[in-house]
């Protein structure tokens, strides 16, 4: 003969993060813009939208958007020398090397179907950059978010 047990025995999984709040949801974020900018550049790629820059105007803003490059692009590579992983170094150095790249294309006068070349290689490096963040930010993700058993909870609604 079979007994029913009173109370239902439910199934919960518990996840603990191995860090602080603010900075698991910013990593969630970067994640986020990331895969999306990922996504869109892929399918520019597949549809043949592809970027070319515009040429250096001696204008303020011209000057103002490449002294900001410039100051990005600088910052992605003293972002891939603090890094101890080589998946974000890498992304992150391929990233300094887009920006900076952008920058001396746009500096230099050249052919339009040179400048086709140079937006396919650099749509291709963005791509490949976009894509090791993402695995660098997932294998951190991976690090510090650990699942723990299956707990099970006596009561009766759970």
């Amino acid at each position: 003969m079979k007994t029913k047990p009173e109370t239902r025995t439910a199934r919960v999984w518990e996840f603990s993060v191995d860090s602080d709040w603010i900075t698991t949801l910013g990593m969630l974020l970067l994640f986020f813009i990331c895969g999306w900018l990922l996504l869109r550049e892929i399918r520019d790629f597949i549809w043949g939208h592809l970027t070319v820059r515009a040429h250096f105007h001696k204008g303020f803003w011209s000057i103002w958007n490449k002294v900001f490059e410039v100051i990005a692009a600088v910052c992605w590579f003293m972002f891939a020398l603090r890094f101890p992983k080589k998946s974000a170094k890498l992304g992150c150095t391929l990233m300094g090397i887009y920006l900076f790249g952008w920058v001396l294309l746009s500096c230099l006068q050249l052919s339009s179907s040179v400048q086709r070349i140079a937006a396919t290689s650099a749509s291709i490096l963005w791509q490949i950059a976009l894509g090791v963040l993402c695995v660098a930010i997932a294998d951190w993700f991976r690090s510090v978010v650990q699942r723990g058993r299956p707990s099970d909870v006596r009561g009766g609604d759970v």
